[in-house]
């Protein structure tokens, strides 16, 4: 049959287990802040050299193709005023 005497949950165990966890997440944090060198390595200085001069390429490589696509377009008088305006004589012809 049942237990005459009342069962009570222990709000003990539940306090403890949570101030462990904190302890613990408290723990890692600062472990992990004083591991960390207060200055950036010389690899993640030259890595990030090493991008900054790819970006300048890559930046370069692309100004050289947007002119390119631009002396084709004056070379050859094309405009988007004058494809529409083709397009729109091609169009009444038929």
């Amino acid at each position: 049959m049942s237990d005459p005497e009342l069962k009570k949950a222990d709000g003990c165990d539940i306090f403890f287990s949570l101030i462990i966890v904190i302890v613990l997440l408290a723990g890692f944090f600062i472990f992990q802040a004083m591991s960390e060198p207060e200055e950036p390595r010389d690899a993640d200085y030259y890595s990030a050299q090493e991008r900054i001069k790819k970006i300048a390429s890559h930046k370069g490589i692309d100004s050289e193709y947007n002119s390119q696509i631009d002396s084709f377009h004056l070379e050859n008088n094309s405009s988007m005023e004058k494809i529409m305006t083709n397009v729109i004589n091609q169009y009444k012809g038929k």
